[in-house]
């Protein structure tokens, strides 16, 4: 952080505000939803290691990873496409230029995201070193590339976002090789699959997040309840194709939701 900022310090005016505040964005949803998550199923790993059921560790560490994967995807279709929006909504001024950062920085939110249970397989085995190897190795990457692609006569501020997207896809990596070098039972083939099928959905929930965009574009005008409104229009848009399209390509996660949603609805009904 302290690297970045002084490479954004030798910017135009202005950079190191634009970049720390689309740093704040991106980490609203590995928050919420990746450390959320991961933190409350890491005791239930822990447990199943404890009680020698490495079958069972295998496969709940595989059925949140699954689900992280299938929430994170429409998240950072709704970052990406929204951005403008968002940045409009949290930081008024100069929010054309933290939009364009933000941009940049959605592939990391969604390896960032993943990271986040990824880790605690390590650690769940008890092993703090590799993750900590891994990630000074990702950090003296982060300062290359951010010295690199941030030079005026490259992408300048947008840079370090880039770099920053190439950390954390770079990190996601080489723990998942590292997890497949030590049980190479961990990824079947059908959560292959499963990952290919979320893949996929994800392009029909992009295509529908960009129509309804078109239909509410985000004016020079809008602000307050009018800009709120057109975004969770959107939100809810693109988390409900995506779960539709999930429910139809027999998703598992998408019919939980199918589920836990008919069951209040008829417990609303009830009352």
């Amino acid at each position: 952080a302290i690297v970045e900022t002084r490479f954004a310090s030798r910017l135009i005016t202005g950079s190191v505000t634009w970049y720390e505040n689309a740093l704040v964005l991106h980490y609203a949803p590995i928050s919420l939803i990746g450390n959320s998550i991961s933190t409350a199923a890491f005791p239930r790993l822990t447990d199943r290691l404890a009680q020698g059921r490495v079958d069972l560790f295998r496969k709940e560490f595989v059925m949140v990873l699954r689900t992280m994967i299938w929430i994170a995807l429409p998240v950072v279709v709704v970052s990406f496409f929204a951005r403008a929006y968002l940045a409009r909504i949290i930081f008024a001024r100069s929010s054309s230029e933290i939009a364009m950062i933000f941009g940049f920085l959605c592939v990391a939110i969604f390896f960032r995201i993943i990271y986040t249970i990824i880790s605690r397989y390590f650690y769940a085995h008890k092993d703090t070193k590799t993750p900590l190897y891994v990630s000074l190795f990702v950090i003296a990457l982060n300062i290359y590339l951010a010295y690199t692609l941030s030079q005026p006569t490259a992408y300048g501020v947008a840079g370090l976002a880039i770099a920053q997207s190439i950390v954390a896809l770079t990190e996601v990596m080489i723990l998942v090789v590292i997890m497949i070098r030590r049980d190479r039972k961990l990824f079947t083939r059908d959560f292959l699959q499963a990952v290919t099928r979320m893949v996929a959905i994800t392009g029909f929930t992009a295509v529908a997040t960009y129509i309804t965009i078109q239909y509410f574009p985000l004016l020079q005008s809008d602000i307050g309840s009018v800009l709120v409104a057109k975004l969770i229009i959107i939100a809810a848009v693109t988390f409900t194709v995506h779960t539709a399209m999930s429910y139809i390509f027999d998703m598992p996660e998408a019919k939980t939701v199918v589920r836990k949603a008919k069951n209040m609805a008829l417990a609303v009904i009830k009352v």
